[in-house]
């Protein structure tokens, strides 16, 4: 069986597949992981969090998307036409919003959560929902890739079944472990409980030290 080199737009597909299954489908569930399990344990767990998420995952992301629009200018297989190609963009652009979301939540917190004494906001429950949904869809998009995108762009057959075997692999393992992290949720939720009645407590009148009347100055003799 002869062996067809690769096309130079095919060395770019798998460019842009390898760096886009690194950054969706590692680096943001590796980021989505570490809050999940040690938030409760260190303060260092954001600083873990945004490095996956944004430092690691965003140039990776970035990068992985221009290769592949520079694989679909070099084929000439026309505009956005299928549902891979539609899909990435869509998930891309979710991307770079929650990123955007995540930002604003932690430089515009609400004053009441900031000082301890309130509830966890809403938009902080969107964000945790809003990133899984997009690890979800990069789940489905990385599968459309190997099963129809490549070989419809290239003609050359349907990638081995091994890709299709670690698929399964990966998403069941990762999915397992963020729900066995959901565990931790009782410890954040009383953290969080034993930190808004200590900030109520701090500020209560009742704790507040009542200052002594002053004494009378005594009156200079004459």
């Amino acid at each position: 069986m002869i062996a067809i080199p690769l096309l130079p737009f095919e060395k770019y597909i798998i460019a842009h597949a390898i760096l886009c299954v690194i950054g969706f489908l590692g680096f943001l569930p590796l980021g989505a992981l570490l809050a999940r399990y040690t938030r409760t344990y260190t303060q260092s767990w954001f600083t873990a969090h945004w490095i996956c998420q944004l430092a690691l995952a965003g140039p990776t992301i970035i990068i992985g998307v221009a290769l592949g629009i520079h694989a679909v200018n070099l084929a000439e297989s026309g505009p956005v036409n299928d549902v891979h190609k539609k899909w990435g963009i869509a998930i891309f652009v979710l991307y770079l919003l929650q990123v955007a979301i995540g930002l604003t939540i932690h430089y515009l917190r609400p004053r009441a959560w900031a000082s301890g004494r309130g509830r966890r906001p809403v938009q902080n429950y969107f964000h945790a929902v809003f990133g899984l949904l997009i690890i979800a869809f990069a789940m489905f998009q990385v599968r459309t890739g190997f099963r129809s995108e490549w070989p419809a762009q290239t003609g050359r057959g349907s990638v081995g079944n091994g890709a299709n075997d670690f698929w399964y692999f990966w998403i069941i393992f990762i999915t397992v472990l963020y729900f066995a992290g959901l565990a931790f949720l009782w410890r954040q939720f009383r953290q969080e409980r034993e930190a808004r009645r200590a900030a109520e407590m701090k500020n209560s009148p009742e704790m507040k030290p009542i200052s002594s009347p002053r004494e009378p100055s005594e009156t200079p003799m004459a």
